[in-house]
């Protein structure tokens, strides 16, 4: 799952936290019934948080220019190992990108295109010119003093993949990125009221982020 708030809230007012963006003790969280079977402990079903802790975990990363790296999220192989390891719990990824000469393009799984347009032909593609800033997301739409776009993680889901990509023409620029990790606690609640399923933040399943 993923959300962007819009980048004009990052100059609303100097005094905001990331922790003031983020999920906290007794908000509520609901699934879609899209999620696949294997995650039967949180399809179609509606969730307070019970304990949330934040956890900033920055990575930089320097590159040449007209230069790429891949980033996976996940607790896979090589990943940044950001995701939860029990069910139960969400880890909601606050990414806080520092200015620099780069773009980054997000990706669920791979090979999954999150910001891309209906037709087959606009696809993102960060070694193709004409299609290198299609969807793509720069520091300022989620600056690290004010991160505003929000990535969300379960146990054994789908990997996110993040493509850096600095600029052409620049000799080298460092890519730094705060993943800011709200670690929550969740507790199901067996019978939710109607406000409680109209007001929790909704995790989509990839694919409905997808394909229109």
């Amino acid at each position: 799952m993923i959300h962007h708030i819009s980048p004009a809230l990052a100059s609303v007012s100097t005094s905001v936290r990331p922790e003031d963006l983020l999920l906290k003790e007794n908000s509520w969280v609901k699934f879609t019934k899209a999620w696949p079977d294997t995650f039967k402990w949180a399809k179609d079903k509606v969730f307070r948080v019970t304990d949330a802790v934040l956890v900033p975990a920055p990575f930089s990363y320097t590159l040449p220019g007209d230069d790429y790296k891949k980033i996976d999220l996940s607790n896979a192989d090589g990943g940044l190992k950001l995701y939860p390891t029990d069910e139960g719990v969400l880890y909601e990824d606050a990414l806080g990108m520092k200015p620099g000469e780069y773009i980054v393009h997000f990706y669920v799984p791979t090979g999954k295109y999150v910001y891309h347009l209906a037709d087959d032909t606009q696809i993102p593609d960060v070694t193709n010119v004409s299609y290198r800033y299609l969807g793509a997301r720069a520091w300022r739409d989620s600056p690290h003093t004010c991160p505003l776009m929000k990535l969300y993680f379960i146990k054994d889901m789908s990997a996110f993949i993040l493509y850096l990509y600095v600029l052409k023409g620049v000799d080298f620029d460092k890519v730094s990125i705060i993943h800011y990790v709200n670690k929550c606690k969740l507790e199901e609640i067996p019978s939710p009221t109607s406000e409680q399923r109209d007001r929790a933040l909704t995790m989509k399943w990839y694919t409905e982020l997808t394909g229109w």
